[in-house]
């Protein structure tokens, strides 16, 4: 069929359609223009029905009495008719590529078609081949380099970290320019006599050299990453987005030590020792902590629905449709990475090999390359690093969580006791989304003193506590729980540096008259003490009473009358029982409310949170309370 005849058959097709397109349509619908014949008789028995069941009328009769009985062939195709019929909404989902279009029907091929699929069909054969190759094209690219279920935090991170792989293998291929130059350095200034026999002579003393290095070199390497695996391994699922970015700043110190090889090429061997180490701690920790980070961007937990209907949206149901089925997705997520950085470290080093030759080997232009690409990588790795948002807790997420959601109550109808002691606390009813959390957490220095896990927590031999209180902690004030608090110095370690830093920088800000006085910050004169058999929720729910406690002695403090310097204030769990009881009734109360507002900002139950592995812990008799935690237990599950 020519061109001239498939113009012919769209203009016969238009004008046996004007009418239905130039026609009064009173009703609009996503339907195309041809109306199968059932829908036509439908149509004709609701009107009669609406017709007869309205108030009688000549002018519903002339219109019943207008339509004629007509055969399938002569049919109109659309029917000017004031209704409030509604039509079946039809559309196709592709959920890999997250499209959505609408499905019309075809009355010619009795099916019901994708309107892109129906505009193709009438389209000039030429741009529908373009539209199909560019379309297949796009699919097969996607599906290489893009893994399915995935949020849409992930697009972000995908971006930087294409362009952070690129400017590190630009990186890769100047360091390895250097490391040869400073072999050649080491040949030229006499060096190769001492790692090879005197008795090698030329060329060969130069490759002798050059392997005994290397092997050297890549052996310490070896030694270094093992080390490192068997003294931080525990460390990085907790706290893998800083780890991730304090492992590019070791690999960009061993590029340096790298490129310091050509400056002083005869202390190659150990310049280069020590840049192979670097880059296998790196190296390490960025596998190490790649899993935790993919897993950041599964998206399985579909929001809450419970209260929030109204404020679902379209990318919100995009998004669940997305998440549907990709659960277990890790592994594609991490296929598609390695897909993607094989790509972009292929076009790196090409990259980097054409602009070493443009460099040379003078110094001066090598080292400011260096210095700039490597500034370079280390600002896209730091939002390579922002773009990640968990919605997990570890132990800095929850502490910065738990300190947000809670409000003192205020002053009206307050006893003496309770003015002392700060009131009580109810939760606030707003909790940070996990993207607020994200645009604040630290990347790359350690977190805040009251946030670390070595402070919060202990074992019950950390601060001075006789068997009576224990007692009374363990069988009174919180019975049945897997926690219990405790009030007092920490007399087994000493402080560090970051307590010490907190306090001068407390007192230099005009602290509290007693901090200054006594130089004892109330807020570290308390802990947890978790039972062996104690889980995430049993930490969270500890860790809630503990921020009430905390701000419970800081209110007492305050209002205590200054000391003299012969009678010292020392902080006893036995003089703090009632704070001690009313931490723990409100961290109770709060709770259940603060569990249930958890699932509807969009974090995941506590007891897939990554609080870390706390070691410290001890072994009791727990003895039923007379409030079940079963519900509580099913709030997290």
């Amino acid at each position: 069929m020519n061109v001239g005849a498939r113009w012919i058959i769209l203009l016969a097709l238009f004008l046996g359609n004007s009418h239905a397109l130039c026609g009064p349509r009173s009703i609009s619908t996503p339907v195309s223009s041809y109306a199968s014949p059932d829908d036509a008789r439908i149509k004709r028995r609701r009107i009669a029905l609406s017709s007869t069941a309205s108030p009688s009328s000549e002018l519903n009769r002339d219109k019943q009495e207008e339509i004629p009985a007509t055969t399938n062939s002569e049919l109109p195709q659309s029917i000017d008719v004031q209704s409030t019929e509604t039509t079946t909404e039809l559309y196709s989902v592709d959920v890999r590529y997250n499209r959505r279009s609408p499905l019309t029907y075809d009355a010619t091929s009795g099916r019901y078609l994708d309107a892109a699929q129906a505009e193709l069909t009438f389209s000039d054969d030429t741009k529908s081949v373009d539209n199909t190759i560019f379309q297949r094209c796009f699919e097969f690219l996607h599906s290489a380099f893009v893994p399915e279920g995935v949020s849409n935090t992930y697009y972000t991170f995908m971006r930087w970290r294409i362009l952070q792989r690129f400017v590190n293998a630009n990186v890769h291929v100047i360091g390895t320019q250097s490391l040869l130059m400073g072999l050649r350095g080491m040949q030229r200034s006499g060096a190769v006599g001492t790692a090879v026999s005197s008795a090698a002579k030329g060329g060969a003393a130069l490759g002798a050299a050059a392997a005994t290095n290397w092997v050297l070199k890549d052996t310490l390497g070896k030694v270094v990453r093992m080390a490192w695996a068997s003294k931080m391994g525990r460390k990085f699922d907790p706290d893998a987005k800083r780890w991730r970015f304090r492992a590019s700043l070791i690999y960009a110190l061993g590029n340096g030590l790298e490129v310091s090889t050509y400056l002083h090429p005869q202390y190659f061997l150990v310049l280069a020792m020590l840049a192979n180490s670097c880059k296998q701690m790196s190296m390490l920790t960025s596998s190490a902590t790649r899993n935790a980070l993919y897993n950041s961007f599964r998206n399985v937990d579909a929001p809450s629905n419970a209260g929030g209907a109204s404020r679902a949206t379209n990318s919100t149901a995009a998004n669940s449709r997305r998440g549907s089925g990709g659960s277990e997705n890790i592994g594609d997520i991490t296929a598609k990475g390695e897909a993607q950085i094989a790509v972009v470290d292929l076009l790196g080093i090409a990259s980097g090999i054409c602009l070493s030759r443009a460099v040379g080997v003078n110094v001066q232009n090598v080292l400011g390359v260096w210095i700039v690409l490597q500034m370079m990588e280390i600002f896209c790795m730091y939002y390579e690093m922002r773009s990640i948002v968990y919605k997990t807790f570890n132990f800095e997420r929850m502490y910065t969580v738990l300190g947000k959601l809670l409000q003192e109550e205020g002053d009206d109808g307050m006893n003496g006791s309770d003015a002392k002691t700060g009131g009580k606390y109810k939760f606030t009813g707003h909790i940070p989304t996990p993207e607020e959390i994200a645009a604040k957490e630290k990347i790359f220095l350690p977190p805040d003193h009251l946030a670390r896990r070595a402070i919060a927590f202990g074992s019950p031999g950390r601060s001075v506590l006789d068997p009576d209180e224990l007692d009374m902690l363990v069988n009174d004030v919180f019975r049945g729980e897997k926690y219990f608090l405790v009030v007092g110095e920490d007399v087994k370690n000493q402080r560090g540096l970051s307590s010490r830093v907190r306090l001068w920088m407390k007192k230099r800000r005009g602290g509290s008259q007693h901090i200054m006085d006594t130089g004892i910050d109330p807020e570290e004169q308390c802990h947890i003490v978790l039972h062996a058999d104690a889980n995430n929720l049993d930490i969270l729910k500890g860790a809630l009473a503990l921020v009430i406690l905390r701000k419970k002695l800081v209110k007492k403090m305050q209002s205590l009358p200054p000391s003299s310097d012969d009678e010292p204030i020392v902080l006893r769990s036995r003089d703090y029982m009632d704070i001690l009881r009313e931490s723990r009734t409100e961290a109770t109360e709060i709770f259940p409310e603060f569990l249930r507002e958890l699932t509807k900002q969009g974090w995941r139950p506590p007891l897939r949170s990554m609080l870390g592995r706390v070691s410290a812990r001890a072994e009791w008799k727990i003895r039923k309370n007379q409030v079940d935690s079963r519900s509580l237990r099913r709030h997290a599950a």
